[in-house]
């Protein structure tokens, strides 16, 4: 059990220095176009999305509860990375739970 907790929490230790290393590299990023070319939302590396704009809630609602995509991860509405969508989340466990009886 003391082995376990030890991995997952060298697991969440690599998982947080992960996110840190990606805002710093987006803030960076950004930092290094001139004030009037800074737009606070992008990609970093061409894969992970970034957005430092204030969020609206049009932007939460598309990123967190978008019916009309199929996609399973959305950009965040703010920060780094992706967040789950969930009516197509909850569509994939329906056809699971089917797919099971």
């Amino acid at each position: 059990m003391q082995t376990l907790r030890r991995e997952l929490g060298a697991l969440g230790w690599l998982l947080r220095m992960a996110v840190a290393a990606a805002v710093v590299g987006a803030l960076y990023k950004e930092m290094q176009q001139p004030p009037e070319k800074r737009t606070w939302h992008g990609q970093l590396l061409n894969v992970v999305p970034y957005d430092f704009r204030m969020p609206t809630p049009a932007r939460i609602m598309r990123g967190w509860w978008d019916t009309g995509s199929n996609r399973l991860f959305n950009p965040q509405p703010f920060g780094v990375g992706w967040v789950l969508n969930l009516p197509v989340a909850f569509r994939a466990v329906q056809r699971m739970r089917g797919a099971a009886r």
